[in-house]
């Protein structure tokens, strides 16, 4: 029997269609569709791309049974499930599997085979069979890939692990991770070290297992020291899994993913007494956002300019201070003249704010007939772009852009 490495993602979506099914959940824990993201992690800290992929899995509970899996594709193509009991290496797992032979080098040859769409899923166990039952994606997106820091013996940024000692895996924030509106199950991560031979050493957990597991809402793992052996290389995964369209069908839960893992090698001196050469002084730190602060006297004039003219969306709201979205991880911060306030206002301000945007045109023809808009330059080509300027209420120049493709 061919290795199969099975992706770390495990959750996808699901809307169902009802079928006259009975007490599948006697032998079924759950069962997912995903599309899933590989990257590498540098030494700096930048992920790379390695491959898109697509999976579908069935788990099953530890004296279950489930056999005859299959799935449609939109395009009509019917795939079979392997059952993972029978592998003979690393991989073996109580699950039917659905790992996709193709490894895509873009997202969009993985949406071209695998194109979003309904998917029907069957497969059959000793308390009832499951039909067709219809699977669909929903529009969030793949995550961002996480950017993983290990810590051990207090040093940070490790890639080279002392033997036996309790390393500590973190990540930065689960951008764009939210509990479950369904109440079902909250967005996942996955923390996964497996040896040079591909076997898990160390897994965070599954759901509906009855042990512990991590949420969107986790920020740390820690690998037992006693796995760490001497002289060994392993791969550490870190995978954040958003969900969709959360369900159950005859009280199995199902659901649809998009996930994105990314990987880290790390190794583990053959000797504890050789000190671990950690980056900790070298490495850069992730940032999660950005904020520009802006200080007004007038302050009602610069919510008006920036909630209404521009129609910015408010995501967070002080008496004092109030934040406009700007993209997905930066804003503006409209602050008043108060005593919190750390700058105050000035008569002449030398700060642009420049708002990168693809549709600079669109925003001209939003903004250009309504009051109060004081325009410092008009919109034309130049420079490599295409632009238009506007002072804002405090003396602030904002600025929207667009590249031309001359410069992309």
């Amino acid at each position: 029997m061919k290795k199969i490495t099975i992706p770390s993602c495990i959750i996808f979506l699901i809307s169902v269609v009802a079928s006259a099914a009975n007490a599948q959940n006697e032998d079924v824990t759950f069962f997912v569709i995903g599309k899933h993201a590989n990257f590498s992690q540098q030494s700096t800290g930048e992920r790379l791309p390695i491959d898109y992929s697509f999976f579908s899995e069935v788990f099953m509970k530890a004296q279950g049974n489930a056999e005859n899996a299959s799935l449609i594709l939109p395009t009509g193509e019917r795939l079979e499930f392997e059952d993972m009991r029978e592998a003979q290496d690393g991989s073996r797992d109580n699950i039917l599997l659905l790992a996709g032979e193709d490894r895509f080098t873009e997202l969009t040859d993985l949406q071209a085979r695998y194109p979003d769409g309904k998917f029907l899923v069957s497969f059959d166990t000793p308390s009832g069979n499951v039909e067709d039952v219809i699977l669909e994606f929903d529009n969030r997106g793949l995550p961002v890939p996480p950017k993983i820091s290990v810590t051990q013996a207090g040093k940070s940024h490790c890639t080279e692990l002392l033997p036996s000692v309790n390393a500590v895996v973190d990540w930065d924030t689960f951008e764009g991770g939210r509990a479950d509106p369904n109440g079902i199950l909250d967005d996942l991560i996955f923390v996964i070290l497996t040896d040079a031979d591909e076997n898990r050493i160390a897994h965070s957990g599954r759901p509906f297992e009855q042990t512990p597991y991590l949420n969107f809402a986790a920020r740390s793992f820690t690998i037992d020291g006693d796995l760490l052996q001497a002289g060994q290389t392993y791969t550490l995964s870190v995978e954040h899994a958003i969900l969709d369209d959360t369900t159950e069908f005859d009280n199995v839960p199902a659901f649809t993913t998009r996930a994105a893992t990314t990987k880290l090698e790390i190794s583990v001196f053959a000797d504890a007494a050789e000190n671990s050469e950690c980056a900790a002084s070298t490495a850069i730190p992730s940032l999660d956002s950005q904020v520009t602060m802006l200080y007004y006297d007038d302050f009602d004039a610069a919510i008006q300019f920036y909630a209404t003219t521009l129609g910015l969306e408010l995501e967070f709201d002080l008496p004092w201070i109030k934040f406009f979205k700007t993209g997905p991880s930066s804003s503006v911060g409209v602050v008043a003249d108060s005593e919190g306030a750390w700058h105050t206002p000035q008569s002449t301000n030398a700060v642009m704010v420049s708002l990168v945007t693809r549709e600079v045109d669109a925003w001209h023809d939003r903004v250009k007939d309504r009051s109060g808009v004081s325009f410092l330059k008009d919109i034309g080509d130049g420079g490599g772009i295409r632009s238009f300027i506007l002072e804002d209420p405090g003396g602030y120049t904002v600025e929207f852009f667009q590249w031309l493709d001359t410069q992309q």
